[in-house]
């Protein structure tokens, strides 16, 4: 084996990462969370949340989630391509971001750095009012190039969620009188409902709901428009999940070197309850109404002004203008700041790694076709082109100097006879899985420049394979969310949608492999983050048998119940990465069974057949989507006639496993304490230095006083906790035997993924989590297609415990069958640049 260096490592970190978003209250309390620069550096000038209260125990929930974006699309005047007569920008139609918003005084952000979308420069400035309970956006669009253009522009976000209910939104007033969005409405409302359980005690009526309502002024707009998708092409929804998406659209036409700039309000209201709604949605439509009749200009340059497209009727007072300073050349171009230089999108090396899987890598380099020097140069490329920059996933937050090193340590072992499926195959490792040569993070600067004295034990047998560790995958802080990858280095975008989420805590690692920055990555699952992130990048992944691989030297979240597996493109990939991770770690106990489960050779388990006779069970309530929509279930459902078609019998059932009951232990707490204790490097004595962390991101930070009083779990409790896990166990193999099934299947995701600039107590998906994390049972998550939106679908297939091999044969058997697995369009691959000297 060829030792490497202990190498400086490329840390990739966005501007403004000393603060979280940053939070704007008004006079009546609320708290506006406004996306900028700051970390997680959404930096999309939208309002994260809207609640009464900051952090996270903030006593209201949100009221906005993610609103005030804009999608932008550029045409060249009268054609449907780009400005230039090719193909639209990969970025086109899709949420703006990356516009350095500073808050340069209290409640006013500006543009340190404008976007450049093919040819148009774009930024924004971000007002609120504290006095007055609104918010002002004002976004300048300037023509670079020498044609005219034409510039679609969607201001909208969400404003609810669900079908039905407290927490589902709809259109609840205009200024023309009635509830429909429409061309000539100068402003909208939108509320929730107010149905309230009727408890014992408490009078209807009087709990507030967990939002209240708020308007848009709008000015004039063309058109509305589906700010979930397809938001030029498809209108406003009015029923269901999609009435909580509004968007308004408005399009510019720009000669060159002009500017043009649109003008919103955002105005929310209180919560509210049954016999408050009707005064409360009054009020905040009283204030849209007065700025949409003398909109407030305060603030805004005479260039600014006069640019403004979507309120023609201003009138030289209302801007605080002379009659005239609105006409000539004066007006003609708005000072905005340069756009930075986008990352060179180009490649140096003569191999093409779209798409590969580890087995067609391994085999092109046995055939001399390519080298792991080549193969790691092409992905170090991807990595330059589409994970830096404005339009970056951030699907790194390190990335490895010595990668090429590495590689060539890999190709000399090669040449000297050796032999392996991992031998000179980069891979992405989660930032919670300790590196000797890069930082470990856990996404947070509690952890900055942390060095552990030596890898996990996972990542020391992929180095051992001769793997290339290229770099660690961001991730969310400390993976507590099962909706977002928002860390202090910055927020993961979805690799089919890059204005989407990519779902849970390891969505670093899932976009890094579906992009193909890396062949494949290393993630963890408490709950949802190995499934949620794979399903929603067309990606396989295992969460095995509690102890079928060692989370020795990673990070925790919840004792026991965490596991730290991996995510592929295809099931034999999965295969050739179980052969190296999985098995007993003689330092792990918790390990100690697995080398007698697993089998000696993973792929010998691959079996096309695999899915035949077998009884799969399926239990109709997991398949609800709690949004109300189909669509992603209607796809899911016909995926199971491919199981079927595989000679699978699917046996719907009536009531799933028992669940015992939970035992009341801390075991973040206990995680901690042991990781502590195996880390004298980390300078921390307790885990109060972690848990109640003031270098956290301020929205997930506890005061010191929560972490007071708090111990390790006793003997009893660690028993009680064990016993837990070993009875769900248990309850679900006798609830298997009982029904005679060989495994049970669960749709990977239940409803589209909203946009990553949500957050607050809003989930970004409906969520399906089988009982795997609860009780340590395996499940095998695998692509089963795309909806009728284009995005990936997935399966999920729970067994026994122990029963690892069995559902990975099942999978493959699936993925022979129906190849569900697609590439995302939006990292295509580089041209080929002349070679480095």
């Amino acid at each position: 084996m060829v030792a490497a260096p202990l190498a400086a490592a490329v840390l990739v970190v966005p501007a403004g990462t000393a603060s979280a978003f940053t939070y704007v209250s008004d006079a009546r309390g609320t708290a506006w969370g406004v996306q900028d620069a700051s970390a997680p550096g959404v930096d999309t000038g939208s309002i994260r949340a809207t609640q009464i209260g900051t952090g996270v125990q903030a006593p209201y929930s949100t009221m906005l989630n993610g609103y005030g974006g804009i999608r932008v699309s550029v045409q060249a005047h009268g054609s449907h391509t780009g400005p230039g007569g090719g193909q639209p920008h990969r970025f086109d139609g899709e949420l703006m971001r990356g516009f350095g918003l500073s808050e340069r005084e209290p409640g006013r952000f500006e543009s340190t750095r404008s976007i450049d979308l093919s040819g148009v420069r774009i930024s924004r400035t971000v007002d609120i009012e504290q006095a007055g309970g609104f918010g002002r956006w004002l976004d300048t669009f300037t023509n670079t190039t020498r044609r005219a253009l034409s510039v679609q522009v969607a201001f909208g976000g969400q404003t609810g969620y669900g079908a039905t209910g407290t927490t589902a939104s709809r259109i609840a007033a205009t200024s023309s009188g009635d509830a429909t969005a429409a061309p000539g409405d100068v402003w909208t409302a939108s509320a929730s409902g107010t149905a309230e359980p009727t408890a014992p005690g408490t009078t209807p009526g009087t709990t507030p709901t967990t939002g209240g309502p708020s308007a848009t002024v709008l000015g004039s707009f063309e058109r509305t428009g589906n700010w979930l998708r397809d938001t030029f092409t498809q209108p406003m929804g009015t029923e269901g999940h999609a009435a909580n998406f509004p968007a308004y659209v408005n399009t510019l036409t720009l000669a060159p070197g002009r500017s043009a700039s649109l003008l919103h309000f955002v105005v929310v209201g209180q919560p509210v309850t049954a016999t408050s709604a009707a005064a409360e949605l009054s009020a905040v439509t009283e204030v849209a109404a007065r700025l949409a009749d003398r909109p407030d200009l305060e603030g805004l340059s005479r260039q600014e002004i006069c640019s403004i497209a979507n309120f023609e009727d201003l009138s030289p007072a209302d801007a605080g203008l002379r009659p005239g300073h609105c006409r000539g050349r004066g007006a003609a171009r708005v000072h905005q700041p340069d756009a930075p230089t986008a990352p060179a999108a180009v490649t140096t090396s003569s191999y093409d790694v779209v798409d590969k899987t580890i087995g067609q890598l391994q085999a092109d380099m046995e055939a001399g076709r390519t080298t792991s020097v080549e193969i790691t140069r092409a992905y170090l490329d991807r990595i330059a082109a589409y994970d830096e920059g404005q339009f970056a996933f951030n699907a790194f937050t390190t990335v490895a100097d010595d990668a090429l090193w590495q590689a060539a340590a890999a190709d000399r072992r090669r040449a000297n006879g050796e032999r392996g499926a991992l031998l000179g195959i980069p891979i992405a490792v989660k930032d919670l899985y300790d590196t000797r040569d890069m930082p470990t993070t856990n996404g947070s600067l509690t952890f900055e420049n942390f060095r552990p004295a030596q890898d996990a034990y996972q990542v020391a047998q992929l180095r051992g394979a001769g793997a290339i560790i290229i770099g660690k995958a961001s991730m969310e802080e400390y993976a507590t969310s099962g909706s977002y990858s928002d860390s202090a280095y910055g927020s993961v975008w979805n690799a089919f949608d890059p204005s989407r989420s990519a779902l849970a805590s390891s969505g670093g690692s899932a976009v890094a492999t579906a992009t193909s920055m890396a062949a494949a990555g290393l993630g963890s699952q408490t709950g949802d983050s190995l499934y949620a992130p794979a399903s929603a990048a067309s990606l396989v992944t295992l969460r095995g048998t509690d102890g079928m691989q060692s989370d020795r030297g990673v990070m925790p979240l919840s004792w026991l119940q965490d596991y730290a597996g991996t995510m592929t493109r295809s099931v034999s990939d999965l295969a050739d990465i179980l052969n190296v991770t999985s098995g007993t770690d003689p330092l792990n106990p918790e390990t100690a069974q697995a080398d007698a489960h697993r089998p000696a050779d993973w792929r010998s388990v691959l079996d096309e057949g695999a899915l035949q006779g077998k009884r799969i069970g399926l239990l109709p309530s997991t398949w609800q989507d709690p949004y109300g929509t189909t669509t992603t279930i209607e796809a899911s459902e016909a995926a199971l006639g491919q199981l079927q078609a595989a000679g699978a019998q699917v046996v719907q059932l009536g009531e799933g496993p028992l669940a015992p009951q939970r035992p009341q232990v801390d075991v973040n707490w206990e995680g901690w304490a042991r990781y502590i204790e195996t880390h004298p490097e980390l300078g921390m004595t307790s885990p109060t230095d972690v848990v109640c962390s003031q270098d956290k991101l301020p929205y997930t930070r506890y005061s010191p006083q929560y972490c007071e009083g708090k111990t390790r779990m006793s003997e009893a409790e660690v028993a009680a906790w064990r016993g837990y896990r070993a009875q769900y166990q248990a309850n679900i193999a006798a609830w298997m035997d009982a029904n005679d099934l060989d495994a049970v299947v669960y749709p990977g995701l239940l409803s589209e993924i909203s946009l990553n600039d949500g957050g607050g107590n809003r989930s970004s998906f409906g969520r399906r989590d089988t009982p795997s994390g609860s009780s340590g049972v395996p499940t095998v998550a695998f692509p089963a297609g795309l909806d009728a939106n284009g995005a990936p679908v997935s399966l999920q297939l729970m067994g026994r415990a122990w029963q690892d091999a069995e559902l990975v044969a099942m999978a493959y058997a699936f993925e022979h069958l129906a190849d569900g697995h697609v590439a995302p369009g939006t990292a295509p691959a580089l041209p080929q640049a002349p070679a480095r000297p």
